[in-house]
This record gives structure tokens, C-alpha cells and sequence, in this order.
């Protein structure tokens, strides 16, 4: 009898130790299964604010495409080449002439026109035209370069002071009245009595060029 007693009691603290141990075994399982599919206990972190984006830089303006009729732009260049040309003339003239009248009269032609190709060349680049830097070189300066002293000159007051300011008389003359834009037939008919002026200068030279020689 108190052998099976033995056995019984045996039997109950067994069955307590298991009944124990058994919620520990469903925590450990528990927590493996958390593990394995990801799944995190701590606090999730608040979501970061995208950083503002650095304002773009403004692109570099362009100059507006110019809108001036076909016989504008064909005024603009050949207002650029005479005047060129005036200038390169006289600067030779001041180097070559041993002439003081015509040293004087050179270095208006050059002043005077050196001025004129400024303001054509700012009116140039408000219409979206880029000015020419440099030009040809005209028929008339080769011709100057083989020439020296008294048949400089008379060829010099004659093709550059004479023939060269007519057709500069009539190019500003003719874009005054007729042209299509207002700033440019502006510009020839502010310019138009200078060069008058200097086809008057060039006539009376001439006659006094012929006559000493």
C-alpha cells in the first residue's frame, strides 16, 4: 500500500513540473515564429521629411530672334562694310599721307565713324543679329596699300572721301525713307547729314589735290 502511494504522489509532481514548463515552450516557439517573419517589437521611427530641393538655377536669357525684313539686314550689312571700310582707310591715310589736311580729314573719318559702327552694332544686337567682327577685305584698300604719298592721297580723297561717301549717302538716304524698322531708319537719318558733310569735305580736298599737282 504505501508503495503505490509512492507512485501516485510520484506521478502528481511529475505532471506539475510539465504543467510548468509548458508555457515556457509557447513563448520560445512564440518568439521564433516573431523572429522569422520580421516582425519587430521596437517603436517604428518617425518618417524622415524629404529634403527641399535646391531651387534651379535660371538658364542664361538668348537674344530674340530678330524679326527685320530681308532689306534691313542687307542695310545692316552694308552699313557695317562701308563703315569698315571708312575706318581702315583713314587709319592708313594717318600712316601713309604726309598731307596735314588730309591727316585731319582721316582722322574725323575714323572718330566719326568709329562712333557710327558702335551705335549700329548696339541696335544690331537688340534685334538678335551678332555684329560682324571683322569684314572682307575691300578692292579699294588693296589698291591704297601699293600707293605712296601724292598718288595716295589723290586716290584716297577720290575712292574713299569721294566714290565710297556716295554710296554711303545713298544706302542711308535710301534706309531712312524706306526701311521696315524704326530704330534702324532712325539711325540712317541721324547719320545722313554727317556723311553729306563729309562727301562736301572729300569734293573740296579733291579740287585742291588736282589742283596742286
Amino acid at each position: 500500500m504505501p508503495e503505490r502511494i509512492e507512485r501516485s504522489c510520484n506521478r502528481d509532481r511529475t505532471s506539475q513540473r510539465m504543467s510548468r514548463r509548458w508555457p515556457l515552450h509557447v513563448v520560445a516557439i512564440a518568439m521564433a515564429c516573431c523572429g522569422a517573419a520580421g516582425v519587430s517589437l521596437a517603436p517604428a521611427a518617425p518618417p524622415v521629411a524629404d529634403a527641399p530641393l535646391a531651387p534651379t538655377p535660371p538658364k542664361p536669357a538668348k537674344p530674340p530672334a530678330t524679326s527685320l525684313s530681308t532689306d534691313d539686314l542687307r542695310f545692316v550689312d552694308e552699313a557695317q562694310m562701308t563703315t569698315h571700310l571708312e575706318i581702315s582707310a583713314g587709319e592708313m591715310a594717318l600712316e601713309v599721307s604726309r598731307d596735314p589736311k588730309i591727316h585731319a580729314f582721316a582722322r574725323q573719318m575714323v572718330e566719326d565713324h568709329k562712333e557710327a559702327l558702335g551705335a549700329l552694332r548696339g541696335i544690331a544686337a537688340d534685334k538678335g543679329i551678332t555684329p560682324q567682327d571683322r569684314v572682307p577685305e575691300a578692292p579699294e584698300l588693296t589698291r591704297l596699300k601699293s600707293l605712296k604719298a601724292d598718288e595716295f592721297d589723290q586716290a584716297y580723297i577720290r575712292t574713299i572721301g569721294i566714290d565710297a561717301h556716295e554710296q554711303a549717302v545713298l544706302l542711308f538716304q535710301n534706309q531712312s525713307t524706306r526701311g521696315k524698322d524704326p530704330a534702324l531708319r532712325a539711325f540712317a537719318s541721324r547719320l545722313l547729314p554727317a556723311l553729306r558733310e563729309h562727301l562736301k569735305q572729300a569734293r573740296a580736298m579733291d579740287q585742291r589735290v588736282t589742283a596742286g599737282r
